[in-house]
């Protein structure tokens, strides 16, 4: 009896996907975030807002946890934790505090309704910390760690302390205050927190 085999190289039948429907469709649920909230984000209003059918949706996320863990890896792509490149804190931190003023004017508008949703939502909030908050934490972080090295500041700065502080105070006026946040306001910041982290004694104006 002759065997038959398969033929491997066939191509798999089918439409592929395209890829700008998915941006598409991510850039419809970013605009139901940010103009009507969390809670009105459901599969059914995201393919309308979309132009797209419910099938082409489910196609591409099984559940809406797939989805925002796509968003905030768009969220991260188009918002980049910068990288300590400097041979000085000074230099690191401002480039810090740079980043996060454009990026909350951006791509990461979406992080604080995601934050408010989070405190009743569990789930969301650890997708929240796993997928964006931690590890960009654990960048700033390095950029205290790495000025430790250099001999900049005490070795007994505690590094992760240093940068709750510091990133703490953007977020408390972004979400507490509400009051503006600007680079007129980024040497007062910063020389604070110099000032902390060296121990000089006199504290600057």
């Amino acid at each position: 009896m002759r065997l038959i085999q398969a033929d491997v190289s066939r191509p798999v039948v089918g439409r592929p996907r395209d890829p700008r429907t998915q941006q598409d469709i991510l850039k419809a649920a970013a605009s139901i975030l940010l103009e009507e909230g969390y809670r009105a984000l459901t599969m059914e209003r995201l393919a309308v807002r979309a132009g797209v059918g419910k099938t082409t949706v489910y196609r591409r996320w099984k559940s809406m946890f797939d989805l925002v863990s796509d968003l905030l890896d768009e969220a991260n792509s188009a918002w980049p934790m910068p990288q300590a490149k400097s041979d000085n804190i000074t230099d690191d931190l401002r480039t810090l505090y740079r980043s996060w003023i454009s990026g909350m004017s951006g791509a990461g508008k979406i992080i604080p309704i995601l934050i408010a949703e989070g405190i009743q939502n569990p789930e969301l909030a650890n997708l929240l910390h796993q997928r964006f908050i931690l590890p960009r934490r654990l960048l700033a972080v390095a950029m205290i760690e790495r000025a430790i090295s250099r001999g900049e500041i005490s070795s007994a700065v505690d590094s992760g302390t240093a940068i709750d502080m510091f990133m703490g105070r953007l977020w408390y006026r972004q979400l507490i205050t509400g009051q503006e946040i600007g680079e007129d306001d980024e040497s007062k910041a910063i020389s604070l927190m110099l000032w902390g982290l060296r121990g000089n004694g006199s504290r600057p104006d």
